[in-house]
């Protein structure tokens, strides 16, 4: 590697006053130092998504009882939906909104 050498990267934190996308020249034997921070120019960057495969198919598990009433919104999340409220309305409803909708699913088979 020649003195001058330099690598062309692209920003993916705040550093040194630049922000994420700048593009900014490295020299090469410093790119180690910069392995968080910023990526290759031209290399596409992280998404963030997960790459390992997934059973798509596999069931969601199905709650057997009513949560508790202190019991996380994500487990009244998935009690609701098991038992017929809308996956999209259920993801945008609060605890009380997910609680009523189970009070008044399950006060209509007990009757």
């Amino acid at each position: 590697m020649a003195d001058g050498d330099t690598v062309k990267m692209t920003l993916t934190f705040w550093r040194d006053g630049k922000a994420p996308g700048d593009t900014v020249e490295v020299p090469a034997d410093e790119v180690h130092r910069w392995k968080g921070f910023a990526v290759l120019a031209g290399d596409s960057t992280p998404s963030g998504e997960s790459t390992t495969p997934t059973d798509a198919t596999k069931p969601e598990p199905k709650p057997s009882a009513q949560p508790a009433d202190n019991a996380k919104v994500d487990e009244w999340r998935l009690y609701a939906t098991s038992i017929g409220m809308e996956p999209d309305k259920a993801e945008k409803a609060t605890k009380a909104e997910l609680q009523d909708f189970v009070a008044g699913t399950t006060a209509g088979a007990q009757a």
